[in-house]
């Protein structure tokens, strides 16, 4: 199955450009095949792309690989469990007779650690913020959406928080849609922190320039946009 996906996308507080990310997925698909979806999400967290194959077609038929490969290659990539995805590239790899071992290594990124880069990166511009208000006249920051006090420690946890429907049974496209979601949520959140920079000099002084993602997804999307594989 394909699918090109039109979505609206949130305003960012700067551009970036890079492919963006892909999030790869693998289940049992609604007509009860073992299968792998891969969705992909654009820098500002939109989706633009779905693709749900059978497995013995992604790793059985290097042609099918391949193509697969070119879904997710300049991009960073993320999965529901770290292990599982890492397994999943190889197989690809090795079926689509790519030569080029665990490429994908500096394009991982987790969902998880980019929510407690938010949460640390709220607190910075708290303090700073605090610490400007008792010497000027300054308003405290006041959050659209609170994250003080939730706990994530996987991406369930995170779905849960985002307020994203979960996941019927183990279809591999609603897992990779479910994801793709909480990416977007991610996404408008920490948009949602950066852009106090924008409002406030002292604050940009003192924490730099916006920047379009958290740090670690940042990193994964920048070096995953010049690794192209040999395909």
């Amino acid at each position: 199955m394909t699918a090109e996906i039109e979505a609206e996308e949130p305003p960012a507080p700067v551009e970036l450009w890079v492919p963006g990310s892909a999030v790869v997925t693998r289940g049992v698909s609604e007509d009860g095949r073992d299968s792998v979806a891969i969705w992909q999400v654009s820098p500002q967290g939109a989706p633009t792309g779905a693709w749900v194959v059978s497995a013995p077609e992604a790793f059985g038929e290097e042609s099918s690989a391949g193509q697969l490969l070119t879904f997710v290659e300049r991009r960073g990539i993320t999965g529901l469990v770290a292990g599982d995805l890492e397994a999943l590239l190889e197989q690809l790899t090795v079926a689509a007779g790519v030569e080029a071992n665990r490429w994908w290594g500096a394009q991982l990124f987790s969902p998880v650690v980019a929510f407690d880069e938010i949460v640390v990166r709220r607190g910075e511009v708290e303090k700073i913020v605090a610490g400007t208000t008792a010497v000027k006249n300054v308003t405290e920051v006041d959050w659209v959406t609170d994250l003080a006090g939730d706990t994530v420690r996987d991406v369930e946890d995170l779905r849960r928080i985002a307020g994203v429907g979960a996941v019927s049974g183990d279809h591999p496209g609603e897992a990779a849609l479910v994801l793709s979601r909480v990416l977007r949520w991610l996404v408008r959140r920490w948009t949602e922190t950066e852009q106090v920079k924008n409002r406030r000099d002292y604050v940009r002084d003192a924490l730099g320039e916006p920047q379009a993602l958290p740090p670690s997804w940042l990193a994964a999307v920048q070096t995953a946009s010049t690794n192209v594989l040999p395909l």
